[in-house]
Order: structure tokens, then C-alpha cells, then sequence
């Protein structure tokens, strides 16, 4: 069973989650589903199910390329039922074509983390198919892929926030969102 939430008589909301790789888009995205009474999708889960094999066994054997246009159909997919909290994967935003699929969709929102919080989170996880070597390398690939998260609705910084307080500031944005698209860091 499902909690159905009301916002304004509106039910469910959508809502789009993108960022970094170890942002905390799963645990985050989770959390806020729950809370708004919405179906919770991984766009990454969604393509190594379809796949019957993991990310980075997709990167491995298959490249890249057709990594992106699993992708691309993941997210055509996601979007097409409402009500859904939908997590990309960390270079989905890239894409023009996703990016305006999930604007289009709900709100989105950049969980921004810095370098230094990345390495933190994901020191010893091997699961990642892009995860560069730690310090400059991994710095560079963040700041390549940062002008694409800022073309999301909200910037919300997780640096030193537990996921129910990243949630929360998710929660309290979406109660207020009501105006067009908006820039800059919120909350």
C-alpha cells in the first residue's frame, strides 16, 4: 500500500533527482517517494534489470555508447507514468534529450556535493562504471558535468546533511514550487 499525499489537491508529485555519482540521488529519491506518497524509480536500476547485468558490466562489454541509449529508453520509460520520483544516473543530465524528458516531467533537483564528500562516499565501491581515480581526475569529470546539473529547477547542497535533511529541504521546495524555473543555490 501506497501513502497518497494531497499537495493542493494535485495528489502525488513528480519529482527528478540528478547529480553526481555517490550524491545520494537512491537514498535521497527513497526517502522523498516515501514521503510524498510516490513510486520511487533508479534509472540505473531500471537498465541493469532490463539488461540482467550491472552498469558497469554494461560499460565493460558493451561501451558506453549503448550504455547511453539504454539510458535514453530508461528514461522515456520512467517519465511516462506520473506520480514518480525518478533518480538519473550521474551523466544522464548531459544529455539535451533527457534533460528536457525530465524537466519536462516535474521539478528537478541537483544534489550538489563537493569533490571531497564524492571520494568520502564512495571510497571502496567498486560498482561504479566512471569512477576516476581520486583528486584531480575525479574533480575534473564534476566539473565538466556541474553546467548541466545547474540547468536543473533547484540546487540543493548535501555537503554535511544526513539524507532526512536533504529530503526535508526536497519536501519544502516542492511544497513552495509553483513559479517557473528559477536559478541559483535554495536552501
Amino acid at each position: 500500500h501506497r501513502r497518497s499525499v494531497m499537495h493542493g489537491g494535485k495528489g502525488p508529485r513528480e519529482a527528478v533527482l540528478v547529480g553526481f555519482m555517490g550524491a545520494g540521488k537512491s537514498s535521497v529519491g527513497r526517502m522523498l517517494a516515501d514521503r510524498i506518497g510516490a513510486e520511487f524509480i533508479d534509472v540505473d536500476e531500471m537498465i541493469g534489470r532490463n539488461a540482467g547485468r550491472s552498469i558497469r558490466e554494461i560499460f565493460a562489454s558493451l561501451g558506453e555508447g549503448v550504455f547511453r541509449d539504454m539510458e535514453k529508453a530508461a528514461i522515456r520509460d520512467a517519465v511516462s507514468v506520473s506520480g514518480r520520483v525518478v533518480a538519473a544516473g550521474g551523466g544522464a543530465f548531459l544529455d539535451e534529450g533527457n534533460r528536457m524528458a525530465l524537466s519536462a516531467y516535474g521539478p528537478v533537483f541537483f544534489l550538489d556535493a563537493s569533490c571531497e564528500a564524492i571520494v568520502a562516499r564512495l571510497s571502496g565501491d567498486r560498482s561504479r562504471p566512471l569512477l576516476p581515480g581520486e583528486g584531480n581526475e575525479l574533480h575534473g569529470l564534476m566539473e565538466k558535468r556541474r553546467p548541466a546539473y545547474l540547468m536543473a529547477d533547484f540546487t540543493v547542497p548535501t555537503d554535511g546533511r544526513t539524507v532526512l535533511q536533504v529530503a526535508g529541504v526536497i519536501l519544502r521546495l516542492l511544497a513552495r514550487h509553483r513559479s517557473p524555473k528559477r536559478n541559483g543555490v535554495d536552501e
